[in-house]
């Protein structure tokens, strides 16, 4: 397969939340708070960039809400078909949508998220994964956890193995971006709607101080990762803002790892102000509003 010339823009978009969440609860084995229970538990979620199943974890350790809001629409999946990068990009949003979309118990936006991540796939030729599981498949039976982690592998996989040097690069890159943004784009999203929260508790307190853990954890050392892919071809970026972008983001991330031995136990009134976790906030969403608005 040949690439199709692509150019990207970047638009400040920030994420706004207009639709009521379901909630999951888990219990409370202790009425005594202690901030560095939370920090460790925290620092137990594996932030590799190149695993997806992690977003179930935490989405259960910190009690998180559901919003569809926050996924990417299934339908826009054939818009992305002009360009296999922000194809190969949507396809990891998607693979993170369908676990989210799991973890809020949604099977039929579930299966529609699946749908549009195998539609993607096989338009970029790394399906073999999904050529088992079709859609009326998936309808007769219960999907599994290690079902979507088997498939987010094998696209691992497929797209390190795909066509030329240069097209294995890109459509690999793009795969791992955008898995990455979305992970992300959710856990920063779901701890901003906490800290809008106008009366706590220390459940509440506890999971805003996970929540910042695991956002941190994540950008680093991702971002640095995805940095240095984007260096290596960025002859092939010219005119584009992804390289800038990423790398405003690893030296933020950078940053803020320094900061968390500090930051993770503030008061909450000094995690909301702080101007380093806004502005990685919003580049997060820079990236994000890229790749699914693309055409």
């Amino acid at each position: 397969m040949k690439y199709l010339n692509y150019t990207l823009t970047f638009v400040l978009a920030i994420a706004l939340f207009t639709s009521c969440g379901s909630n999951k609860k888990k219990e409370q084995s202790s009425d005594t708070f202690n901030i560095e229970d939370y920090i460790k538990a925290a620092e137990t979620i594996d932030p590799t960039i190149n695993s997806v199943d992690q977003i179930f974890d935490i989405m259960y350790m910190v009690n998180a809400e559901y919003y569809d809001v926050l996924t990417n629409d299934p339908y826009n999946a054939h818009s992305y078909k002009g360009s296999f990068p922000i194809a190969a990009a949507n396809l990891g949003i998607y693979m993170v949508d369908i676990l989210y979309h799991f973890y809020g118990e949604e099977p039929e936006t579930m299966y529609l998220a699946f749908q549009a991540a195998q539609e993607l796939a096989m338009h970029i030729g790394v399906e073999s994964e999904f050529g088992a599981w079709t859609f009326e498949k998936l309808e007769g039976t219960t999907m599994q956890r290690d079902t979507i982690t088997r498939m987010f592998n094998a696209l691992l996989v497929d797209s390190e193995n795909y066509g030329s040097e240069k097209e294995m690069v890109f459509v690999h890159t793009a795969f791992l971006t955008g898995s990455f943004v979305e992970k992300v784009h959710i856990t920063g999203n779901l701890l901003k709607q906490k800290l809008l929260l106008e009366e706590m508790d220390q459940e509440d307190e506890g999971d805003i101080r996970e929540m910042l853990v695991i956002f941190m954890n994540q950008l680093n050392p991702s971002s640095s990762i995805l940095y240095d892919a984007f260096v290596k071809q960025q002859d092939q970026l010219e005119g584009l803002l992804v390289l800038t972008t990423f790398e405003k983001l690893k030296d933020l991330s950078d940053h803020l790892i320094e900061l968390k031995p500090t930051l993770a136990v503030a008061p909450i009134s000094e995690i909301k102000e702080n101007e380093d976790l806004k502005t990685a906030f919003q580049l997060i969403e820079n990236l994000r509003s890229v790749l699914v608005t693309a055409q």
